[in-house]
């Protein structure tokens, strides 16, 4: 913060400065009755240096928290397109301000925001070529990252969004990381390799800017996620399990499940089935059931299946949009349906 902007905070606390002090004066000055009558002025006096100090040092810490949490990005809240204010507000007091840059000859890495639940992160960044360089295609990934969290797996996709100009060196991208536990509040190592890009699919992606961008930062989002436990016996293609959690967020819904026929359950399931470019049944799908009578189903598969000890299933279900989770009545899962209490 500069000199100026701390005397205009200055300025703007005096009036509740020294209305605390004259609190504190009347506190201490009652005190003379009992004992050496200047003793409580004397006392306020002496203190005078040191409350306006600790006042102003709370103040600027608070200034800086609020800033780490300021709201998402326009860019950013274009692509989680939320339902309503109330949402939008919602996103956005959990947010997490990273503002990073890396710079190397080859371009400018700005990791901007984060936002995340119990299982899905997605971590907001700007990528600058050189001046002269066009970066217009329709899709970009980098080819290698490297995000050290106390996770054994994650799943990582990127989403490039609309900053308003698609022919200029920058592009806006969205990573997306899901894994089977929160890593909210995690101090990462975060490093990507090689710009690449690509035709709408199925083009195949090829590197146009080589190099390597290297940081570390805290993933100090707020997470989002309502936990669910449930504990129901299910069927799943005939066999038995119990859906033992359901967790809720506006950006994803994860379930996990138990079986000892887990394997059989996958092999009924088969693989995932094509119906269109680049787009595959969900064969585990679930159904949102709102309280004003409309449904939704996760039809197409947009998130991830995790298999452990044959015995446990994972999943995590995405959705093109933010989903109205303040509304949901119940969630459906193969032969069961789960109340939403909110």
């Amino acid at each position: 913060m500069s000199n100026k902007n701390i005397n205009r905070l200055f300025e703007a606390l005096t009036p509740k400065i020294e209305q605390k002090e004259k609190m504190l004066h009347n506190i201490l000055v009652p005190s003379k009755v009992e004992n050496k009558k200047n003793r409580g002025y004397t006392l306020a006096k002496r203190l005078r240096p040191a409350v306006l100090t600790a006042l102003l040092i709370v103040c600027l810490a608070t200034t800086a928290f609020a800033a780490a949490y300021i709201g998402l990005d326009e860019t950013f809240m274009k692509f989680l397109n939320p339902v309503n204010q109330e949402q939008e507000t919602y996103l956005s007091n959990g947010a997490y301000m990273v503002d990073k840059q890396v710079k190397n000859n080859n371009g400018t890495l700005n990791i901007k925001q984060v936002i995340g639940d119990s299982n899905l992160t997605y971590i907001l960044m700007d990528f600058t070529a050189p001046e002269g360089t066009v970066l217009d295609a329709a899709r970009y990934r980098f080819l290698g990252y490297d995000i050290t969290t106390n996770q054994d797996y994650m799943s990582v996709g990127f989403d490039v969004l609309d900053d308003g100009n698609w022919s200029d060196n920058k592009i806006s991208l969205v990573m997306s990381i899901m894994t089977k536990n929160s890593i909210a509040g995690q101090n990462v190592h975060f490093q990507l390799k090689d710009l690449q890009a690509a035709d709408p699919f199925p083009g195949i992606f090829t590197t146009v800017i080589p190099g390597a961008w290297e940081t570390d930062f805290k993933l100090d989002f707020k997470a989002y996620s309502t936990p669910y436990e449930v504990n129901k016996s299910i069927s799943m293609f005939g066999y038995g399990a119990v859906l033992k959690t359901i967790s809720v967020s506006p950006i994803s819904i994860s379930l996990k499940i138990e079986s000892s026929s887990m394997n059989e359950i996958n092999e009924a399931a088969g693989s995932l089935k094509e119906v269109g470019v680049n787009q595959h049944l969900d064969d585990y799908p679930i159904t949102i059931k709102y309280q004003d009578g409309t449904s939704e189903t996760t039809s197409l598969f947009n998130g991830l299946h995790l298999t452990e000890n044959g015995t446990q299933f994972f999943t995590v279900k995405t959705f093109e949009n933010v989903i109205n989770d303040k509304e949901i009545a119940s969630i459906v899962f193969f032969d069961k349906e789960i109340p939403i209490k909110k």
